[in-house]
């Protein structure tokens, strides 16, 4: 089947992805009880689904529906283990190293990471499916007519759009941690969504990349003492102590979004991303 150059893109960007997930997959297969191992999986399982969501009108939504099916079942997995290995960190700098918790995260922890080594060892002898391309793409978002950076300088902008609006959500100090929750989400989406077209930004893309990945980290650091906190439970020390390590991050947070999310940015954003470059062949 002769596909159109926008599918055909759309294929390459999705296959690169997934070879790294399964290099990815194959080290935490083999490294477990690597905290980095497990992240770097997930970001993998990440960047792969921001793909097969990108271009889903020019996929079969079969076939990304079984690639996304096991994704999804694996990302389970290793979180139920990184949510206790961030457990375990956050109280450590909080100065809390023993007591109930402390020992219930790491049975946890072991419990977990006993499902997970057995997942990795089957899915490491299976290649993941790659999304079948449509025989006939369904017209939406992408116009197959146009070029590509037609496309990217009609779309992209408006990604832009959404981010900020989910920032400015989120930076006023009443802002909830769900608001939170969402900016962080949306950011993630942002940036490897953006990372799908960085050969027609140039050497700008690490400068708008360097900004999604402060933010992300800041988010994360939040979302971590937020669910340290759930997990922690009935423990009044230890939550008592990540708390106070919450209040600190979120206006950390707070200070550095102030001076992200003014309009100026925002129209450096957009003009940025409605002038792609023809990408080098």
């Amino acid at each position: 089947m002769k596909l159109d150059p926008i599918s055909k893109y759309a294929a390459a960007g999705t296959k690169l992805r997934l070879n790294r997930f399964s290099q990815n997959l194959r080290h935490a297969a083999e490294h477990p009880g690597d905290p980095k191992a497990i992240h770097d999986l997930r970001v993998a399982i990440r960047r792969t689904e921001q793909a097969c969501k990108t271009f889903r009108e020019l996929f079969d939504p079969a076939s990304v529906k079984k690639l996304r099916w096991r994704l999804h079942r694996l990302m389970e997995l290793c979180a139920a283990v990184r949510n206790c290995d961030v457990a375990l960190i956050l109280l450590d700098q909080a100065g809390v190293t023993t007591g109930a918790s402390v020992s219930r995260l790491k049975k946890t922890r072991a419990a977990a990471a006993k499902k997970l080594s057995r997942r990795l060892a089957k899915e490491r002898l299976k290649r993941p499916p790659e999304p079948a391309p449509r025989s006939h793409p369904k017209e939406g978002e992408w116009k197959l007519d146009q070029s590509l950076e037609s496309n990217l300088c009609r779309l992209l902008p408006g990604l832009a759009d959404e981010w900020f609006a989910a920032g400015k959500a989120a930076i006023p100090a009443q802002a909830s941690y769900q608001a939170l929750h969402r900016f962080r989400l949306q950011a993630k989406r942002f940036r490897y969504a953006l990372e799908l077209f960085e050969g027609f930004y140039g050497n700008e893309i690490a400068r708008a990349a360097g900004v999604l990945k402060e933010l992300q980290d800041r988010l994360g650091a939040i979302n971590d003492c937020v669910a340290t906190i759930t997990i922690l439970g009935r423990d009044r020390r230890a939550v008592a102590a990540v708390s106070r390590l919450l209040r600190q991050r979120k206006a950390a947070l707070q200070t550095y979004a102030r001076s992200q999310f003014v309009p100026k940015k925002l129209d450096w954003w957009k003009r940025w991303l409605a002038q792609p470059a023809p990408r080098a062949a």
